[in-house]
Order: C-alpha cells, then sequence, then structure tokens
C-alpha cells in the first residue's frame, strides 16, 4: 500500500506541474495583482472518495480501493486514474482573487453549475462551481466561505460523460500478464497457439512454430502491454451467436476471457467479465490478435 501512495503522489506532482492540465491563469487575461490564494490547504492523501454533481445528471463516484481508483456510480468499474487525478489536482488550485461572498447569485455560485466533493471517514469538502469571467474565462468558485477565480480547465475533466471517465485498457494496471491462448481463433486453431511469459522470456506453446524475443516484446510493447482502446461501451454478449474468444492469462493462475465482436473496420473484444466492450483502430487490432511467430523451416 505504502508503494501505491508513492505512485500517486508523483503522479498528482506530476499533473501540477508539468503543464499536463493548464491550470495556469489564462494568457489573455488582464495582469491584477501578483498575490496568489491557495484554494485549500488539503492533501490528496485526505481523501478516498469524489463525487461530481451535475444539476439534471445522475452522479459521479470514485472510490479509492487497494487497486486504484475505481467508478462506483452510476457504474462500477474501473476508472481512468488519469482523469481521476486531474480532478483529484482542484485540491492545490491557486487564485489570484478572493472576493466577498455577499452575493452569491452574481457569481451563479447560488445555483452551482457543477458540485465536487472530496470524502473521507472524517471530511467533506464540498467545491461549488459558478459561471465564467466574460473578460479572462476564468471560474468562479465557492469553498470554505470564500469566492475564488481559478482557470475553467478545473471543471472541464468532471464535466465529461461518465463512459469518458472509465479505464480505457482491457488489461488493468494491476493485472500482471503471464500469457495468452489464441488456440480458439481461427487463424490459430490449426497450431493451438499458446504463449507464456515467465521472467521476461517468452514461449510459443505450438512445437512447430518459432519466435524471437525480440519480436515478441515489440509486439506485446506495442498492443496489450500500452495502447488503450479509442472508446469503449457496455454491451451484453448474446450467446446465441457463435462469436470467438481468447484468453489472456494472468499471474495468480487466472484469465480474462475476451469475444471478438468485430474484426473490420474496427476490432471490438468483449471483456467478458465486465461487460465492456473495447474499439480499437483495425490495424492494431489485426496486431493485437497476431503476435510475431512463425514456422519452423523444414530442414
Amino acid at each position: 500500500m505504502k508503494g501505491r501512495w508513492i505512485v500517486n503522489i508523483l503522479m498528482f506532482a506530476l499533473l501540477i506541474g508539468g503543464g499536463i492540465f493548464a491550470l495556469t491563469i489564462n494568457d489573455k487575461a488582464p495582469e491584477k495583482n501578483s498575490t496568489q490564494y491557495e484554494v485549500s490547504n488539503l492533501k490528496l492523501s485526505d481523501f478516498n472518495e469524489i463525487n461530481i454533481n451535475f444539476p439534471g445528471r445522475a452522479k459521479t463516484s470514485f472510490k479509492l480501493s487497494k487497486n486504484g481508483w475505481k467508478m462506483i456510480a452510476p457504474y462500477q468499474t474501473r476508472a481512468d486514474e488519469f482523469y481521476v487525478y486531474r480532478i483529484l489536482s482542484l485540491l492545490a488550485a491557486k487564485s489570484s482573487e478572493k472576493l466577498s461572498t455577499n452575493d452569491l447569485g452574481k457569481y451563479g455560485l447560488d445555483q452551482p453549475r457543477l458540485k465536487i466533493t472530496f470524502s473521507s471517514s472524517t471530511l467533506n469538502e464540498e467545491f461549488l462551481f459558478g459561471t465564467y469571467n466574460p473578460i479572462t474565462e476564468d471560474q468562479y468558485l465557492f469553498y470554505n466561505g470564500n469566492i475564488f477565480i481559478i482557470n475553467g480547465g478545473y471543471s472541464e475533466t468532471a464535466s465529461y460523460q461518465p463512459l469518458e471517465l472509465i479505464d480505457k485498457k482491457p488489461i488493468a494496471s494491476y493485472e500482471e500478464i503471464e500469457g495468452f491462448d489464441f488456440s480458439r481463433l481461427e487463424q490459430w486453431q490449426a497450431v493451438g497457439l499458446k504463449l507464456a511469459l515467465t521472467k521476461n522470456t517468452w514461449s510459443a506453446s505450438a512445437g512447430d512454430l518459432t519466435i524471437t524475443q525480440d519480436d515478441m516484446r515489440d509486439w506485446f510493447e506495442l498492443t496489450w502491454d500500452a495502447i488503450p482502446s479509442k472508446s469503449l461501451e457496455f454491451y451484453k454478449l448474446d450467446p446465441r451467436i457463435g462469436y470467438k474468444s481468447f484468453d489472456v492469462l494472468l499471474r495468480g493462475n487466472k484469465k480474462v476471457t475476451f469475444y471478438r465482436i468485430q474484426e473490420s473496420p474496427e476490432l471490438l473484444l468483449l471483456r467478458k467479465d465486465e461487460n465492456l466492450l473495447y474499439h480499437f483502430p483495425g490495424d492494431l487490432g489485426f496486431t493485437m490478435l497476431n503476435p510475431n511467430v512463425s514456422k519452423k523451416e523444414e530442414k
């Protein structure tokens, strides 16, 4: 768990200091003063739950688990942690303005456009987002009895539809791949292709196939190890249709079964245990299901 928090802290620092998220005051904004007010003195480690509320939309919620952040509403699934940490970066926001709270309606805070709540067993901190400044395009924020003006990008990620905030990788970062069973796919049925990864070394079960370690490492790193899908959706498998399937073998004698719903023009893979359908470009999809193996030359 300690290692997990080190990763969390590094990701948080990257988001704040690396410029991934445009959190500086807009270049077009007139310079008002050099004073910077911290919106809060809260820390990332203070919280294990995030709730996002939009008027007229179902609540989106995340909860920290031993394997990272999970979405718990409106769906129960893995969260895209990159986006979660962008939302958490609000905790470190700074503002050039600290305004009177006498007239919340003036800043659209009497009926906020967005509410983000960070929670734990002992804390429940609420941030309200109002209208945008028409000149600077910054947004008014109410927290802890004060009104601040911050970059509008802070609310942008929280405004995404819930599907966009789900982890787009078909295999979770905490699931360690130890092989593949492609033997049920048409192109590999004759040889019954199964691949094993043991101590960074690849092997093939079929005796008449040959592999090179460099080719296999390149294939794995360019497909299953790194590339997220371009989109996803929830999907219910129709058992009446004989979709071909394959298994990704994981550490601990576990496996994840995928069904190939479509191969072209894009590859659609259904992860059965999560009911998530992942969309991949056709060329990448072909490579994912066709590792760099070849038949041994006859002597």
